[in-house]
């Protein structure tokens, strides 16, 4: 697929703020990065977008804050409809996050933003187009973060269990087994992750196994082939472990 992920260069805009449509097929968008902070909202359809830092996974109903500078890519398994702000440093109201942030869109801030992406798009550049932005930019700063993200270690050998742990989702080694894989120690890969990612390995391994999950999902498999695909030998099982982690099930979480 194209790799340029928008008809116009935001970096070489004049307006302090930039609302881009697209729609994207099913593929990867290359890694790449902006000058301007964006908000990256899919209105149809899911996407995963990736970092340095980790992966973030997102339905309709979240949006994702990159920061000006951060390397990115996204993988869509299906179509999308792409909706993207972008956000110059100077702008009055821009978010303090200087790395990514997941949000909720609720129903107002839905709105706002695709009227904004509207009205740029047909080249608004009014003071009601101006105080429209201003207004969408205090209620995404308003909203909490969201526990969708996967952050990765910098380790080597962190890196090396990572894989281990990428390589196959529905195993249930061990992880003293798998560590010795490694060239590190259960304890001391223990003390590697928390370091680094926050997470303790059996923490890490289960939000890796979710994730993974949301992206099936997205892409129109079953929830009960998504469970066994991570693990899990029945739906009901998994249905309480995404639950507990995301505070709605399977089916509702992906609900626009």
């Amino acid at each position: 697929m194209n790799n340029a992920i928008a008809p116009i260069d935001p970096d070489l805009a004049e307006a302090e703020f930039l609302g881009l449509a697209e729609t994207l097929p099913a593929g990867e968008v290359a890694q790449h990065r902006h000058g301007r902070a964006q908000l990256i909202y899919a209105i149809t359809g899911a996407m995963t977008v990736t970092t340095a830092a980790g992966a973030w996974v997102l339905p309709p109903s979240r949006a994702l804050w990159v920061p000006a500078g951060e390397w990115h890519g996204l993988r869509l398994r299906r179509r999308v409809e792409l909706r993207t702000i972008y956000v110059a440093g100077e702008a009055v109201g821009v978010p303090p996050w200087r790395r990514c942030v997941v949000v909720a869109v609720p129903p107002l801030l839905r709105e706002l933003l695709l009227i904004a992406v509207a009205e740029s798009m047909a080249g608004r550049l009014d003071d009601a187009s101006r105080r429209l932005a201003r207004v969408l930019l205090d209620r995404l700063a308003a909203l909490p973060e969201l526990p969708v993200h996967l952050p990765e270690p910098r380790d080597e050998r962190a890196r090396r269990m990572a894989a281990l742990l990428r390589a196959d989702l529905a195993a249930s080694r061990p992880l003293a087994a798998l560590s010795v894989h490694t060239g590190a120690s259960r304890r001391t890969m223990e003390r590697l992750f928390v370091n680094e990612t926050g997470l303790s390995l059996g923490a890490w391994r289960q939000q890796l196994r979710l994730l993974h999950a949301l992206d099936l999902l997205a892409g129109g498999v079953a929830v009960g082939d998504v469970g066994f695909a991570i693990g899990y030998q029945n739906p009901s099982s998994f249905n309480a472990v995404f639950r507990r982690a995301f505070g709605t099930t399977p089916a509702q979480y992906f609900e626009a």
